[in-house]
């Protein structure tokens, strides 16, 4: 149970680096009790940004802020799930 899931986009530096601040990205994430791994895993890559949640049937919180975030921006992007 989870998803993986990658968003592609072309971002500027000044984009990044505004992405990088919000606090889905910005705060490390969670790690439940007695767990190894986080419950969400969320961080900005080459290519766009990378999530990962471990063990959670619910989008990611943060994907409707980003979509809205990048279509205000103007940003073509595309969001691919990843099936390993």
């Amino acid at each position: 149970m989870g998803f993986e899931f990658r968003i592609t986009a072309s971002l500027t530096p000044e984009q990044r680096q505004h992405l990088a601040q919000l606090p889905e990205l910005a705060a490390p994430a969670p790690r439940p009790p007695g767990s190894a791994r986080p419950d969400t895993e969320a961080r900005l890559t080459e290519a766009g940004l990378y999530v990962c949640q471990h063990l959670r049937p619910d989008p990611w919180h943060g994907l409707a802020v980003l979509r809205a975030w990048l279509d205000a921006q103007g940003v073509d992007y595309a969001v691919a799930e990843i099936d390993d």
